[in-house]
C-alpha cells in the first residue's frame, strides 16, 4: 500500500512538473514571438544615406574581392606592398575608386602632411642639436638635391639680416 502511494505520489509530482513547464513553454514561445514582432520593427537601423553608401561600397568590394579570389591572381601593381594580398588590394582598390576627387585630394594632403612631418622628425633625430634653419636647410637638400638647394639657400634674403 505504501508503495502504491509512493508510486501515486511521484507520478502526481511529475504531472505538476510537466503541466506547468508546458505552461511556461506556451508563455516563452507567446513572450519571444511579442519580442521579434516588436523588436524586428524597432530594432532596424536607420542610415544617414552616406553611411549606407559606404556599406554598399564596402560589400561590393568585397564581393569584388572574392571574385577575384576565384580566378587566377593578377600580376602585382607596383604600388601594392608585398604584405598585401590580393583580394586586400582589391578591396582598396575598389574603396579608392569610388572616392569623390575632392576625398581623394584630402587623402593625398593627409598623406603628404605626415610626410612632412616624419621626415623632420627623422632629421631631428639625426641632428638634435641642429637649429630650425638648418633643419630647414637640409629638408631642402633631401627634397631638391644638394646642387639646387644650395642655390635656393644663396638665393634666400638672410633672414638674420632684416
Amino acid at each position: 500500500m505504501i508503495q502504491a502511494l509512493d508510486a501515486y505520489h511521484y507520478a502526481h509530482i511529475a504531472f505538476r512538473i510537466v503541466s506547468r513547464l508546458r505552461y511556461i513553454m506556451s508563455s516563452l514561445r507567446e513572450y519571444l514571438a511579442e519580442i521579434g514582432r516588436r523588436g524586428g520593427i524597432r530594432s532596424r537601423r536607420v542610415l544617414a544615406p552616406e553611411t549606407a553608401r559606404r556599406m554598399v561600397a564596402i560589400r561590393e568590394a568585397r564581393r569584388a574581392a572574392r571574385r577575384l579570389g576565384r580566378g587566377t591572381p593578377p600580376p602585382r601593381l607596383g604600388g601594392t606592398p608585398a604584405d598585401t594580398s590580393a583580394a586586400a588590394q582589391a578591396v582598396q582598390d575598389a574603396l579608392q575608386r569610388r572616392l569623390s576627387p575632392a576625398e581623394k585630394l584630402a587623402q593625398v594632403a593627409r598623406l603628404s602632411r605626415m610626410v612632412d612631418l616624419l621626415s623632420n622628425e627623422g632629421l631631428r633625430r639625426r641632428h638634435p642639436t641642429a637649429t630650425e634653419e638648418t633643419i630647414r636647410d637640409l629638408r631642402a637638400e633631401l627634397r631638391l638635391g644638394r646642387d639646387l638647394a644650395g642655390r635656393v639657400s644663396a638665393a634666400r634674403p638672410n633672414v638674420s639680416a632684416r
